[in-house]
């Protein structure tokens, strides 16, 4: 009796874990990494299983993932990010976010990287909560930003 309970309940967990690791992987955001198409200068984007999209990036050569936010200012990152990153200090600044006031500090001239495209001279906000990351209005408005079935293209503006 003792030995088949314990055969049970072994297989029990064999069951639960792979569940959960399957359900695991399938629920992590989809991240674009810079697939760039035929065109230079141009990255598209899945939208993922939460209805975000996520891509591959960098702020002075330091990667980081960022969840596209045409809602937000400026880019965002935490403070755990711009310490690992070397983000030099910048000046105490207070945030508006979904989540309410947030405080924290203004970075200027960085540069920042989404899926091989990159813009110099950028503010950065630092003060996100975690290890999230946005990408604001300050890098979006510099490009072409074409969103179409489930699909998001940055591309570079011809001038």
């Amino acid at each position: 009796m003792h030995r088949s309970f314990i055969n049970v309940l072994i297989i029990w967990i064999a069951i639960f874990s792979a569940v959960y690791f399957y359900f695991n992987t399938k629920l992590e955001p989809k991240v674009s990494v810079a697939r760039h198409n035929s065109v230079a200068g141009e990255v598209t984007i899945p939208r993922s299983w939460d209805g975000h999209y996520y891509i591959q990036g960098s702020i002075n050569g330091y990667p980081i993932i960022f969840m596209v936010d045409t809602g937000a200012t400026v880019v965002s990152v935490g403070a755990e990010f711009a310490r690992n990153a070397k983000l030099p200090k910048g000046r105490p600044a207070n945030f508006t976010t979904a989540g309410g006031m947030v405080q924290g500090e203004m970075v200027y001239d960085q540069t920042v990287e989404a899926g091989g495209i990159a813009v110099n001279g950028l503010q950065v906000s630092v003060g996100l909560p975690g290890d999230m990351a946005l990408l604001g209005q300050n890098f979006l408005r510099n490009i072409d930003v074409i969103q179409s079935n489930d699909m998001m293209t940055l591309r570079v503006q011809t001038r």
